[in-house]
């Protein structure tokens, strides 16, 4: 089809034209909290040394309700934002610009931190430019099967050429001490560091496959995302009496029953979906069907359940405030790897390797609330967030104005 206006090829014809939906930038502000979270135990916070209880209980609710669910949730995010974009009739030119744009973001990102997600994701969003057209149940049947990937791919190949763990608490502190004296984080420059993520340049999406966070992974969830916003799931969500509520209550019960079945599994056979795998090839797949499904069902629960929220108390200053960051999540996300090295590399802080779990909560929740204070008070004078207004200008050819309201004259 072609747009008649501007003679370009466009994504998708005959859609009306719509605006932003709020729960959705609510939605994306609060998966940005628990990606944080979750990226602040990279540095040392996973390590089994940190045995003391206070700090076991907060690793075992990181892993329950935050671990694979809260990237699961953003690419969920990411999938419909897809759709919300290609539906105003969007060229062809200016989606592969906005992924490729997207890329160069990620490799700044990633030669900070190694777990950057946004090359990522314009390599995946490019992939799915091209699937999009295809009818939603084949869409649907393709996101399973790569769903079904990790939990196969890691009982039949389960070598992952990861390192040894430790036995035992008492080695793990011993190699946390390590880290601590000779660790990159700890002991290089930031420029040392920046040449050492340059060598894992550029990230293949499916070389991870094995794992439960894989680029495969990711891409089922673009998938999934894209079907629940372009068969109008997404909208039915938000009506009066959906029964969104009823299923929100339902995956969370089954996913918290499966995480238990996972803990089980672990502390009974020795099973670890992010470790090594266990000589009994039943108990693996077992287990790692068990985390897959769990995962997405506690995404599906988040979901909902922040979507309704978000749409009740909508006039809540929180509730706002996190649309806000939502509203401009790459500024947010980019901000976040800033934060992460002014507190962990030695140029900074240096508090790498010598924060455990219980330690990074605070810095969570506080690095989080500034965040939320940012955004909003930068939407009163901005319409737009930096990066995204840069984003928006590498995309789309010029310049767009960023001021919410034009100076006088």
């Amino acid at each position: 089809m072609k747009d008649a206006s501007a003679g370009k090829q466009t994504l998708i014809s005959h859609s009306p034209s719509h605006g932003r939906i709020p729960e959705v930038d609510v939605l994306r502000g609060f998966a940005l909290f628990g990606v944080f979270l979750v990226n602040l135990f990279a540095f040392g916070g996973d390590a089994s040394a940190w045995s003391a209880p206070i700090d076991q209980i907060v690793w075992t609710l990181k892993h329950l309700f935050f671990e694979s669910k809260f990237w699961g949730l953003f690419s969920l995010l990411f999938g419909i934002s897809c759709w919300l974009q290609w539906r105003e009739n969007l060229s062809w030119l200016t989606a592969v610009r906005r992924f490729l744009v997207l890329f160069i973001f990620g490799v700044g990102n990633a030669l900070l931190f190694e777990g950057d997600i946004l090359m990522l994701y314009a390599q995946l969003g490019l992939l799915l430019l091209i699937l999009h057209r295809l009818p939603a149940r084949w869409l649907l049947a393709m996101a399973l099967a790569l769903f079904l990937v990790f939990p196969t791919a890691h009982t039949l190949y389960p070598d992952r050429g990861e390192p040894d763990y430790p036995k035992d608490p008492v080695e793990a502190g011993l190699w946390l001490e390590e880290d601590r004296e000779e660790g990159v984080y700890a002991a290089d420059t930031l420029v040392e560091i920046i040449a050492w993520h340059a060598e894992a340049l550029p990230e293949v999406p499916w070389a991870d496959y094995q794992w439960p966070d894989s680029g495969l992974m990711v891409l089922a969830m673009f998938l999934l995302g894209f079907v629940m916003a372009r068969t109008g799931w997404l909208e039915r969500c938000l009506e009066k009496d959906s029964g969104a509520d009823q299923l929100a209550i339902r995956c969370w019960c089954v996913g918290l029953l499966l995480m238990a079945g996972e803990r089980w599994l672990s502390f009974t056979q020795g099973y670890r979906a992010f470790g090594e795998a266990i000589p009994s090839m039943a108990v693996q797949l077992t287990g790692d069907l068990v985390f897959a499904v769990a995962t997405l069902a506690l995404v599906i629960a988040w979901f909902l359940s922040v979507l309704s929220l978000a749409h009740r108390f909508a006039r809540l200053r929180i509730v706002k405030a996190m649309g806000a960051v939502g509203k401009m999540s790459l500024t947010m996300y980019l901000l976040q790897t800033l934060v992460m090295v002014f507190i962990f590399y030695s140029s900074g802080l240096g508090f790498a390797y010598a924060l455990g779990p219980a330690e990074l909560i605070p810095i969570a929740v506080v690095v989080y609330v500034l965040q939320m204070w940012l955004a909003s008070q930068w939407f009163c004078y901005f319409q737009v967030g930096p990066m995204e207004w840069l984003w928006r200008w590498g995309s789309d050819g010029h310049r767009r104005s960023l001021r919410a309201v034009p100076p006088p004259g």
